[in-house]
């Protein structure tokens, strides 16, 4: 019987189901025949494909467990789709990337792009640094830019918010089954996600948030965008992992600069001195992949008063009072200048109330 890649997306299913399969199950697909014959193997043609008598059998009786039909409809139910390297929806991008995962598991809706960006950086982000990501992330949806992160706390979370928030698409690649959410905080933005993009994982539901799973997750980050944008990252981040893929890849690799001193932008620094691109502004990303279109508002519109606030406020967080102290306006001089600021996209206020430049 001839398979088609749709009646082998349920081979597919239940192959990522095999825990003795998972390290090696594209190459072993491979060997066999496709996943068709891998799933249809016995214990000796398994062990012919270069498993142990051992693992051969337990690959054997996990097979042997599983209701194929049943697992299908149960993630149909679930909404989760899998989409193959075979299907014209698959990202070009990832396919043409070496290693890449030829099954996926979609929730949402993965749609054919032009261009993709992936936003990463530590999950123990600044207040500026989950400004500069939320605002990156916004300036490049405007632009037609799909925005690509890892659904992690911090830079991850901000740079999803930030695109849909302006409008625009997001991917989210997990490190999970796309049925758990991790973070459990961000179980609003899964949603969000759904409706704005898709989630994206290569682990079949039910699959735990191991830590082996995140540099596995960072190829398919890496894999999907022409650039890898960094904003913040300590020396051992997980960002850097994904910068290496898209330096792999042949993507292009960007990094937001950071103060000498802090720990979250040893990672972002360092790339720069090896010759990531420097980004300061939207436009660095738009004109090194070739998108002509400038969105960063000019100080020149600005009044006089409202440049010496921005000078005044310098790029770290200060609270209303300190402003007043520093600029010796009034309550209401102040309050109505940062509101035309924050209106024109200079400035922004974070949840303890305080403000932050961030342009």
């Amino acid at each position: 019987m001839e398979h088609t890649p749709d009646s082998n997306k349920k081979y597919w299913l239940g192959l990522k189901m095999i825990p003795a399969f998972r390290n090696q199950l594209y190459m072993l697909a491979d060997n066999a025949g496709g996943p068709d014959k891998l799933w249809n193997a016995d214990r000796s043609i398994l062990v012919e494909l270069g498993l142990s008598e051992r693992v051969a059998s337990k690959a054997v009786a996990a097979r042997n467990s599983l209701d194929l039909e049943s697992s299908c409809r149960k993630l149909k139910q679930e909404g989760i789709e899998i989409i193959t390297d075979d299907d014209g929806v698959y990202p070009e991008l990832l396919r043409q990337a070496p290693g890449h995962p030829k099954a996926i598991f979609v929730r949402g809706a993965l749609q054919e792009y032009e261009t993709a960006v992936a936003i990463v950086g530590t999950r123990r982000s600044t207040i500026s640094g989950k400004a500069i990501a939320s605002e990156l992330a916004a300036d490049l949806a405007r632009a037609g830019v799909i925005v690509v992160s890892g659904v992690a706390r911090g830079i991850d979370t901000c740079a999803h918010w930030g695109a849909i928030e302006a409008g625009g698409l997001t991917l989210g690649v997990l490190g999970c089954g796309s049925d758990i959410i991790y973070p459990p905080e961000n179980r609003r933005l899964y949603k969000k996600i759904e409706v704005h993009g898709a989630l994206i994982s290569e682990y079949p539901p039910g699959t735990p948030p191991l830590a082996q799973h995140f540099p596995a997750r960072n190829r398919i980050v890496a894999g999907m965008c022409q650039g890898v944008v960094v904003v913040e990252a300590g020396e051992k981040s997980g960002a850097l992992i994904t910068a290496d893929f898209a330096l792999d890849y042949g993507r292009e690799v960007f990094a937001v600069p950071g103060h000498s001193r802090s720990h979250t932008s040893q990672g972002a620094n360092r790339l720069i001195k090896q010759g990531a691109y420097l980004v300061e502004t939207v436009d660095d990303i738009l004109g090194v992949l070739g998108i002509e279109q400038s969105l960063y508002p000019q100080t020149d519109a600005l009044t006089q008063q409202e440049k010496e606030f921005l000078e005044a406020l310098g790029w770290e967080a200060r609270r209303l009072d300190e402003i007043i102290r520093q600029t010796g306006a009034s309550i209401a001089s102040t309050s109505a200048i940062l509101l035309s600021l924050e209106i024109a996209g200079f400035i922004k206020k974070d949840l303890a109330g305080s403000f932050i430049r961030v342009r």
